[in-house]
């Protein structure tokens, strides 16, 4: 029987057959198999691309083992891990050091920081991840930095506006990101569409215009509007702390989570630590944080804050807001 193979599945196969690097080979198989044709002809040809995928991902997942202590081994922390990523000398060690308490290698040379570098910023009572990543070049980025980025919960590009005088624009270099990630499957957009795309990864994204302190207030004010076409911007500076103040708020509001605490019955709630959960999740999820066994046990639970009146008792299904507090009651 013939296969009739598509003009996409074509291409693919010859990606692969190209394909340098098992990443490249592993992206080209999974192409393969979404365009080719499924029927009796192409049966074999499609157990092969599967078997050829499997001890592909198998070799990652023993190269990632022997790679733990490599730099992209990053242990996640927090309620949520964000990468500040950009072209050379936008200080982006000096944000990192400004919001966290980690001590990076600040120099006013390019590629100062070889190696990623994580802190953790302390935003109100949760705690949040902020990494540090080599800058992006187009000549040349190690490929666990663009790894790193596409695990992440938040990017934040950082670029600079004290090269008025220069005639460069902080637009381009945002573009050039943009770009190179994109050539690595990896857009950054203002929020998640909620579509899944085997291949495709979408991370949530921020710009900081930093040394603003450096440039004249009309020169800012047009960078910014060039910048917010592409998304949400602050202008700050790590040296006047000019919106220092503003960032970590919208940091924690571009991780679209929500803290939710807990009491015992006739107890006082715990207000130190909240449990962290996705914007949108509902009771269940929270007593599944909690306890996973609870669910089973489960009697009735009582909430504080987006109910109707405080102490109400309120089905599994309903949607959680920031600062509620629940009371678990199970069997």
């Amino acid at each position: 029987m013939p296969a009739n193979l598509t003009a996409d599945f074509l291409k693919a196969r010859e990606r692969f057959q190209q394909a340098s690097t098992d990443e490249e080979k592993l992206d080209a198989l999974q192409e393969m198999l979404v365009t080719i044709p499924k029927h009796k002809g192409t049966e074999k040809m499609c157990a092969d691309i599967k078997r050829r995928i499997a001890k592909l991902k198998e070799q990652e997942q023993k190269s990632k083992k022997g790679r733990s202590s490599g730099p992209e081994s990053i242990e996640r922390e927090g309620a949520g891990q964000v990468v500040l990523i950009g072209p050379p000398n936008t200080g982006k060690s000096s944000l990192l050091a400004y919001l966290t308490n980690a001590k990076p290698n600040i120099a006013d040379y390019p590629f100062s920081s070889l190696l990623p570098v994580p802190g953790m910023m302390a935003y109100q009572n949760i705690a949040i991840q902020i990494i540090d990543l080599p800058p992006i070049s187009v000549d040349h980025s190690e490929s666990w930095v663009y790894n790193i980025i596409r695990n992440a919960d938040l990017a934040i590009i950082v670029v600079a506006a004290d090269d008025q005088d220069n005639g460069d624009d902080p637009s381009a270099a945002v573009t050039q990101i943009i770009e190179q990630l994109a050539l690595r499957h990896t857009l950054l957009v203002r929020k998640r569409s909620g579509e899944t795309d085997w291949r495709r990864v979408e991370v949530p994204a921020l710009i900081v215009l930093n040394k603003c302190d450096l440039a004249r207030e009309s020169y800012v004010a047009k960078i910014i509007d060039r910048l917010a076409s592409f998304l949400p911007v602050l202008p700050v500076s790590t040296v006047s702390g000019m919106g220092m103040d503003k960032l970590p708020e919208m940091i924690f509001s571009a991780l679209n989570i929500l803290r939710i605490y807990t009491k015992l019955p006739g107890k006082d709630p715990d207000l130190a630590v909240p449990y962290t959960l996705p914007i949108g999740s509902v009771v269940l999820d929270a007593i599944n944080a909690v306890h996973r066994e609870f669910a089973a046990r489960l009697k009735f639970v009582r909430i504080w804050g987006s109910g109707k009146f405080d102490g109400q008792k309120i089905p599994t299904d309903h949607i959680l807001q920031d600062g509620d507090i629940v009371e678990i009651h199970c069997f």
